[in-house]
């Protein structure tokens, strides 16, 4: 299956559809995304955060310490690409190179950080920088392609809560590329 054959959630813009979606960057899909790669224990962390809510979007402030958490993935991941500088494997970062998250995942979590952006926290862009940086921490094929796997289902459960939540969600099914 072409990650463009992928449905596309459209959602008015709430604060609750707001809360809704950067829980799931922050404390779903990222440490989702984490668990098959070395900063997995990282990952780990960010599941334990508070669960974004309406009054988080409305005081940007109360997102701080997702923020902090988020940043310290961030380290985390770079901490391992610096370490792993040292002994590059010309195989390995080619396979490294191959390892793709799903379009949609990608396009929804950049919407996400720019909303979120806009009211005043950069918890959710700092989770898009991570996200971005989470195939580097992937080392074997296998582990790509179960972090694939379930990035594909945590985004399509967030699908489904959007539609069962009735935020007037309206689900659309991209045309396939002849």
């Amino acid at each position: 299956m072409s990650t463009r054959t992928m449905p596309v959630v459209i959602v008015p813009a709430t604060d609750t559809a707001a809360a809704l979606l950067t829980d799931w960057l922050i404390r779903d899909v990222l440490p989702t995304a984490l668990d098959g790669g070395v900063a997995n224990h990282a990952g780990a962390r960010l599941r334990t955060l508070p669960p974004v809510s309406r009054r988080h979007i409305r005081h940007p402030r109360k997102l701080r310490v997702h923020t902090r958490r988020v940043s310290e993935v961030i380290a985390a991941i770079e901490n391992h690409l610096q370490t792993g500088a040292d002994f590059v494997d010309a195989e390995r970062t080619f396979m490294r190179s191959t390892t793709v998250l799903p379009d949609p995942v990608l396009n929804a979590a950049a919407s996400i950080s720019g909303a979120v952006m806009d009211i005043g926290s950069s918890a959710a862009a700092l989770a898009n920088r991570a996200l971005l940086l989470v195939p580097t921490t992937i080392e074997s094929s296998e582990a790509a392609l179960s972090t694939q796997s379930r990035v594909t289902e945590s985004y399509y459960a967030l699908l489904a809560r959007l539609w069962h939540r009735d935020f007037h969600a309206s689900i659309v099914i991209p045309q396939t590329e002849p």
